[in-house]
Parts: C-alpha cells; sequence; structure tokens
C-alpha cells in the first residue's frame, strides 16, 4: 500500500516537471484574495515567470523609497538564482503599483517610490540608474550591491528637490551611512518636507531649518549621517553649510529679522545657525544666533539668542508677546542694550525668556498709558520675573530710583525706591529724597501704594490715587502745610498727570473763623487741575482756589477772617498765594486786632503785599525779609479805630506812608484831616484835673466840642528803632487851637519824654469840658496864649511839669497818672 501512495507521488511530480519544462499557461485566475491575467511559468534550469498583471487585494507594507530598496536588496540573490527571466508588467496593490523585469543579468524596477535599472555581476549588482521618487532622489554614478551580504557602496553625484551634490554612501544590512558634499540649491522647502517625513523628523524643527529661518543660494559644504533605515532612527548627523540674503521669521505676525548670510553647523545633535550682520526693522542684532538641540532625541529645544544696542523695549515686547510672555506694561522706544534667550522646549511645548534689557541715557520710558523718561534701566529678565537690578522713572513731576522684583506670572512685585522728586500740580505734593517701599500690582493695570503714605495709585489708563490718612503726607504738601492741615483724605480721578480732578476732606489749624467769631477748620473741597491751571472749591462756599495766568495760586475768601502776624507774612512762600477776600477781615496777631476791608488781595510769594479796599481809601502793606513799606490813602475812621481797639477818632480821612525793615526800625507819616479826636474816658479826667487848677479854667476853645476835639488837619512824623519810638514832630491844628508835640517812648520799660505845646488863637466860653488827651497829649496854662507841658516817668506811671508849677502840683496824682495811661495804646 505505502509502496502505491509512493508511487502516485512521484508520478505526479514528473507530469509536473513535464508540464513546467513545456510551461504552463494561464490567461487568468481570480480568488478572494488575487487576480491575474495572462500567467505564464516554465522552467528551464531556471524558472521563466512573465505575467501581464497581478493585482492583490491588501495595501502594501513598502511605503517609501528606502523601504522598497531594502526589499530588493534582500530578494535579489534569489532572483538571481532561481529565475532565469522574470517579468511583471503590472503588479498593484490597494495603495501602489509597479514593474518588474529581470532578463540577461540587466534588472529594471519601477514603481510608485523607486526606478531602479541594474546589472547582476557574479555577486555583485551594479546599478546603471537610480531614482527615489519621494526624495526626488537621482543618483548618477556607480553603486556596487553586495546581494548576499545586503549592503551596497555607492559614489556619484545626486541631484534631489533642485539640490546638486556629490555623494557617497554604504548600506551595510540596515545601516546607512553617507556624506553629501559640495551641495547647491536655491531652496531647500521640498527636500526638508520629504526627509521629515522619511526620518520622523519633529514637525516644529523642521519649520525651523526651511520655514522659521529661509535663505537664498544654500550651499551645503558637508552633510554626514547614519540612519536605520528600518526604524528610521538617526544614529549621527554631522554638517557644515552656508546660505545668502537670509531671515528669521518668529511669527507669521512679525516682521523678519533679516541677516545677510548665515553659517549652519550640524553637530552633537545639535544644529548652530550664526547670523551674519543681522538686523531687526533696519536695527542692528549683531551677536544674534539660533540653535537646536536634540534634534533626534526625545528633549528637543529651540535656543534663540538675540543680542542688540539698538533695539527697543518696544520692539522686543512683540517678539517675546508671541512666546506669551508679556513685560507688563512697560515700554520704550529707546535704544536699549539687549541680550535675550529664548529656550523653547518643544515636548511638551514650552518657553523660557532670560535676558537683560538696559540703557545709561536719558529716554522714554512707559508704564502703560502713562509716559515718563528715564536716565537708567538696569533690567533682568528671568523666566517669568523681572528683576530690576537698577531704574529710573522720571516726568516733569517725578524723579524716582527703584530697585526690586516683578513677578510676571501673579503680575505682583515689590520695590525699594528713592523718591528723589515727586511733586503734584498746584504743590499738592512735594516728596524730596526719601526712601521707601512701594507695591506693584499690574493685574490692576499698573496700581502702585505705598503704606508708608497710605498711598494707591493707578498709572494706566484712567488715572487715580487715593490717600486715606493725609496725615502720612501733610509734611511732603506745601499748599497742606501753609493751610496748617492736619488730618483728612484725597482722592484723585483723570486721564493724566496734567489734567485730573478730585475730592479732598481736610482738617485746618490755620486759625480761620467765620464772621461769628466761630473756628473754620474743616471743609471737602473738590478740585479739577489742567495744564492751563488750578481750580477748587470748597462745599461751604467760603473758599475757591485757581492758579492765575502768572503762575500764582489765588484762594478766594468769603466771609472770613484770616490771621496774619509779621514773622509769618515776611516769610517766602512755597505756594506763591494770592489771597482774594471779599466781606472779610485780617486778624493781625502782633496787634490782637482785627481790620475789616469791604476787600483785599493779599499775595504771599517772596513776602506779602497786601492791599485793602475801604471804598473810598485803600491801605497797602508790602512785607519782605528786611523790608516793610505801608502806604495808606484816605483811610477811613473805622480802619483806625479797629487797628487802636476802640473808638478814638470820628469821621475824618487818614493818609499813612510808613518805610523801614520791620515793625522795629521803620519811620513813618502820618496825615489826617477833618476828624475828631475822641477819647470818653481820658475827657472826664482831662476835666477833672482843669477844674482842680484854677488858672486853667479861662481855656475855653470851640474846638472842644462834645464829638472831641475838632481837628482840620493832623500829622505825626515818626521813627522807631529798637525799643525806642522816637516822635519827631506832632501837629493837629484846629480851629481855635493848634497842639504841637516831640518826644519819644521806649516801648521795653514804658519810658516817656515828651514836649507839648498848646497854641489859642483866641478865646471862647463853655470849653474845658470838651478837651481829650490824644497820644499822651496833656494841655494847660495859665490864661496865656500857648501852654507848654513836659512829660516824663512811664505811661504807667506818668510825671509831667509845666510853665504853671504850683497849680500843677496842686493837681491830684491819680488824674494825671490816668489821663496819661489811656492813650498808651496809640504809640504801641
Amino acid at each position: 500500500m505505502k509502496k502505491n501512495i509512493l508511487l502516485f507521488i512521484l508520478m505526479l511530480f514528473l507530469c509536473g516537471v513535464v508540464f513546467l519544462m513545456q510551461g504552463i499557461h494561464i490567461s487568468s485566475f481570480k480568488t478572494p484574495y488575487f487576480s491575474l491575467e495572462n500567467l505564464y511559468f516554465k522552467l528551464e534550469k531556471k524558472f521563466i515567470l512573465r505575467l501581464e498583471s497581478l493585482h492583490i487585494n491588501t495595501s502594501r507594507q513598502t511605503d517609501s523609497s528606502t523601504e522598497e530598496l531594502e526589499t530588493f536588496f534582500q530578494n535579489a540573490n534569489y532572483i538571481k538564482i532561481f529565475f532565469k527571466e522574470l517579468i511583471f508588467d503590472k503588479i498593484s496593490y490597494e495603495n501602489n503599483m509597479f514593474t518588474l523585469t529581470y532578463f540577461g543579468d540587466k534588472f529594471t524596477l519601477d514603481s510608485d517610490y523607486v526606478t531602479l535599472i541594474a546589472t547582476f555581476d557574479d555577486a555583485k549588482t551594479k546599478v546603471d540608474e537610480l531614482l527615489l521618487k519621494d526624495f526626488d532622489f537621482r543618483f548618477n554614478g556607480d553603486i556596487n550591491i553586495d546581494v548576499s551580504k545586503q549592503n551596497f557602496d555607492l559614489n556619484g553625484s545626486i541631484s534631489s528637490f533642485d539640490i546638486n551634490a556629490n555623494i557617497s554612501a554604504r548600506l551595510n544590512k540596515r545601516i546607512l551611512d553617507f556624506e553629501i558634499s559640495d551641495a547647491r540649491a536655491a531652496s531647500i522647502d521640498d527636500f526638508m518636507d520629504s526627509l521629515a517625513k522619511n526620518i520622523d523628523l519633529d514637525e516644529e524643527i523642521k519649520k525651523w531649518i526651511h520655514v522659521y529661518i529661509k535663505a537664498k543660494n544654500y550651499e551645503i559644504y558637508s552633510f554626514k549621517g547614519s540612519i536605520d533605515i528600518k526604524s528610521k532612527k538617526i544614529n549621527r548627523l554631522d554638517g557644515l553649510a552656508h546660505a545668502s540674503d537670509a531671515s528669521l521669521f518668529l511669527s507669521p505676525s512679525l516682521k523678519g529679522v533679516l541677516f545677510k548670510s548665515i553659517d549652519i553647523k550640524l553637530a552633537n545633535d545639535s544644529l548652530n545657525f550664526t547670523l551674519n550682520e543681522p538686523s531687526f526693522e533696519g536695527k542692528s542684532l549683531e551677536g544674534s544666533k539660533v540653535a537646536i538641540t536634540n534634534i533626534t532625541g526625545g528633549n528637543s529645544h529651540i535656543i534663540i539668542d538675540l543680542s542688540s544696542n539698538e533695539i527697543s523695549l518696544d520692539d522686543a515686547k512683540p517678539i517675546l508677546t508671541n512666546y506669551d510672555i508679556d513685560l507688563g506694561l512697560l515700554g520704550s522706544s529707546a535704544p536699549t542694550t539687549i541680550t535675550l534667550r529664548l529656550d523653547i522646549s518643544l515636548k511638551p511645548f514650552d518657553v523660557r525668556a532670560d535676558g537683560n534689557f538696559a540703557f545709561n541715557t536719558k529716554s522714554p520710558l512707559r508704564i502703560g498709558e502713562a509716559s515718563f523718561y528715564s536716565t537708567i534701566l538696569d533690567l533682568d529678565l528671568n523666566g517669568t520675573v523681572l528683576n530690576f537690578k537698577k531704574a529710573n522713572l522720571s516726568s516733569d513731576f517725578l524723579d524716582i530710583d527703584f530697585v526690586g522684583e516683578l513677578d510676571l506670572s501673579s503680575d505682583k512685585g515689590t520695590l525699594d525706591t528713592h523718591i528723589k522728586r515727586l511733586d503734584l500740580e498746584g504743590n499738592l505734593l512735594n516728596i524730596k529724597n526719601i526712601k521707601t517701599t512701594a507695591k506693584l500690582d499690574l493685574a490692576k493695570d499698573f496700581e502702585l501704594s505705598i503704606a508708608d503714605f497710605d498711598f494707591v495709585g493707578n498709572f494706566s489708563g484712567k488715572k487715580r490715587l487715593s490717600i486715606n490718612n493725609l496725615s502720612k503726607v501733610i509734611q511732603y504738601s506745601p499748599l497742606l502745610s501753609e493751610l496748617n492741615a492736619t488730618a483728612g483724605s484725597f482722592k484723585l480721578d483723570g486721564d493724566d498727570f496734567t489734567n485730573f480732578g478730585g475730592a479732598f476732606e481736610l482738617f485746618f489749624n490755620f486759625g480761620l473763623k467765620d464772621q461769628n467769631q466761630n473756628p473754620y477748620n474743616h471743609d471737602i473741597f473738590t478740585f479739577l487741575v489742567a495744564k492751563e491751571g488750578f481750580n477748587l472749591t470748597s462745599r461751604s462756599g467760603n473758599i475757591l482756589a485757581k492758579n492765575s495766568k502768572t503762575g500764582k495760586l489765588e484762594v478766594f475768601v468769603n466771609n472770613i477772617i484770616i490771621p496774619i502776624n509779621q514773622q509769618a507774612a515776611s516769610k517766602e512762600s512755597k505756594t506763591n498765594i494770592t489771597y482774594i477776600g471779599k466781606n472779610s477781615s485780617l486778624s493781625l496777631s502782633d496787634f490782637n486786632r482785627t481790620l475789616n476791608f469791604k476787600a483785599f488781595r493779599a499775595d504771599f510769594g517772596e513776602g506779602l503785599d497786601f492791599t485793602g479796599d475801604y471804598g473810598n481809601g485803600q491801605l497797602n502793606v508790602v512785607l519782605k525779609p528786611n523790608h516793610l513799606k505801608i502806604n495808606g490813602t484816605n483811610l477811613p475812621d473805622t480802619s483806625i479805630n479797629d487797628f487802636l481797639g476802640g473808638k478814638f477818632i470820628s469821621h475824618g480821612g487818614f493818609d499813612i506812608k510808613l518805610e523801614g525793615r520791620d515793625f522795629k526800625d521803620f519811620t513813618a507819616t502820618i496825615n489826617a484831616k477833618d476828624t475828631y479826636f475822641l477819647g470818653l474816658k481820658a475827657q472826664q479826667n482831662l476835666l477833672a484835673f482843669l477844674d482842680s487848677i484854677p488858672s486853667l479854667i479861662i481855656f475855653k476853645v470851640n474846638d472842644f466840642t462834645k464829638k472831641g476835639f475838632e481837628a482840620k488837619t493832623a500829622q505825626a512824623q515818626l521813627k522807631k528803632q529798637g525799643d525806642l519810638l522816637q516822635i519827631d514832630a506832632l501837629a493837629i491844628k484846629g480851629s481855635n487851637a493848634d497842639i504841637y508835640g516831640t518826644g519819644g517812648i521806649n516801648t521795653d520799660n514804658k519810658d516817656i519824654k515828651m514836649q507839648l505845646e498848646l497854641h489859642l488863637l483866641k478865646t471862647a466860653s463853655s470849653v474845658i469840658a470838651n478837651i481829650p488827651i490824644i497820644n499822651h497829649i496833656l494841655l494847660g496854662e495859665n490864661q496865656a496864649a500857648s501852654t507848654l507841658i513836659e512829660v516824663s516817668g512811664t505811661y504807667d506811671d506818668p510825671k509831667y511839669t509845666s510853665t504853671v508849677a504850683v497849680d500843677i502840683l496842686s493837681t491830684p496824682f491819680n488824674i494825671i497818672k490816668n489821663t496819661l495811661s489811656l492813650p498808651a495804646n496809640l504809640f504801641k
């Protein structure tokens, strides 16, 4: 049985051999897996296989020229051993199609990926033509293929996507070592697209090589590498290249960095770009470079080093913003020394920026929409931290040095500041040479807070400042100091710091009173400040203020009593204030007197220049350091009585001229006309005095009436030096009597030494009861045309002598004392 089976198998085999030797032809054949047409198969020592068409219902695994070449090398030896002739007119897969011919040791392959014409020579294969279509790679030269060892050696020239170069390569099993030299190309775009697909090059790295960095006229001096064509793993890549007319595009929205040429070096898995004569917006970036590290590794980085002495912060900010790095509200158009490194990690994508921005000349600097300038800036960027190593912020109202850090991730920072100057319009604030700590919050549009001043300010967009406790800054506000402010709060709003407004509540101790003598020491004020001036209004209506065209601060007061003293008034005012009063008064602290004016104007600048209006009369006072001048014309009796603190005159008009260093050193002339000198108590005492001296009963002069002593004119010439008030001349002329005097008063020890004379022009009846005492004037004579009286002692304890010695000595002492004491204040 077994012998019969073996015989049957042998007969079948012999029949098959006979059929093969005769040749087998199949016109068509179809299965679920493949279909074929016109198959011819014959055995003549080696096989002859001809096939017109073969379609395989599956996708071919080979999807690149390198894989297809590898398949050829793996199977070429079998083709040579088993086949005499092999002709495939068309073999198709669902994703590929190729033709293959082997006849007379000539091998031809044409597929979607490869065109190959080769000749088998013993154990080696010589390639006559090779085209790798996915690389647009055309080789001209010699290729020796050792099929048995599955390797080849290649030497020749290539062209690929407009790249022309010399090439040498060796494939040993699956490792391809190659070197490309003397390559030239106008563009490498197509080549890099193809290379990236076939060696799994990171898309971002590919873009940096030929998309973000664009050039013309590439020259590849050498390009060496070792690649595992099976795994597509790059074992090694080295190269040197040069390109001209290059540019670096960091973003489609940014203008490119231009450079005359670029040197490219590939080594140690890093691609380094040296930029020659780089510029950005026409500004030099000399020293800038780009590198790609770990090209084939899993931790690839793009390193961009930018360096310049010409670009500005404004130029650098869009570059940083492109990578979500924001310098906050800081900006400048000035040339800046910049070193900036962008370290871009590709997987995962992350960007770190480090650098330095510096200038040391006066340059514009913006914070948000607020414009300043800076005399120095030394700023480090460490990732998300801005480190102000040295910085200055200045403007027409500001000069601040500061150091500190700003965390860009939280938009918060702390600065140690030296406020060299901070002036706000209208003398609202004047800070000089103060060191303090400031807090920054950029999340709130550049909010700056200074705890030492209880200050919060917003300097971006709409400007806002607030001080909740003014007591912390009063010493730095000339205006508030002049007003003797003690407490309050302050708020400011504006488009900028030349046009703003606000309100503040103020407690002050300026000694002001209302017309009811109640203290005026609290009010709420609103204000507006513009480039052309300053306006302030009080809620009470008592005070309005504005800047005049000359720059003075004009303060309008209404129904207010203003205190004033010589020491304060003669000082130079920091605020250059003018007070304009209406229905207001001046309280003279030095004399304990109050002067009421219909209107007045008081200019405080280098001192005091005061003009008071009495209707038809006017008083002008100028007080400066070592200078005093007073001019009064047609002053009413009320002004004199206000100053003397009582009713001593009635009717008439008065002129005064006074000039000197101060109220202790001056000369003065006082003129009066058509007035009455009064003195009710003095008058009664004088009547009692005259009644006690019979020899004086005859003084009966019409000028002494119930209204007082009527004076047609009166004049006094005074001189004060230190404590001595010298009365050089005193002349009072009435209708029927004249009074003359001279002498002096020591205002320190109250000593008096005066000589008085009464001239009678004619006698009259019943006049004795109306004789007053004016400025220590004592009258009396025994029935004579004139009477002389000498006054001595003090005005607290006066002594007198007269030509009528007996009558005077009989006069009661206290009456004379009282009579002399009452007008003593006239000489103060």
